[in-house]
């Protein structure tokens, strides 16, 4: 991304994953080495039902080249 000086990119949707053992499930998003809120959680997550989920809003990603 740095070569196409892309700085941004915006997540519409998750798509967890765990395997036959995982029971629950959060995406954490963390900037500046701060925790943003939570995106999604699942607490019955279900491996036989993996599905992309829509987000209510659009999350900003802030790229970081060291």
């Amino acid at each position: 991304m740095a070569q196409a000086n892309i700085t941004e990119f915006k997540i519409f949707g998750l798509l967890q994953h765990s395997h036959v053992a995982g029971v629950r499930i959060t995406t954490c998003h963390f900037r500046g080495g701060r925790e943003l809120p939570l995106p999604i959680t699942d607490p019955n997550y279900d491996f036989n039902f993996q599905d992309l989920r829509k987000l209510p809003e659009e999350i900003a990603v802030h790229t970081v080249f060291t």
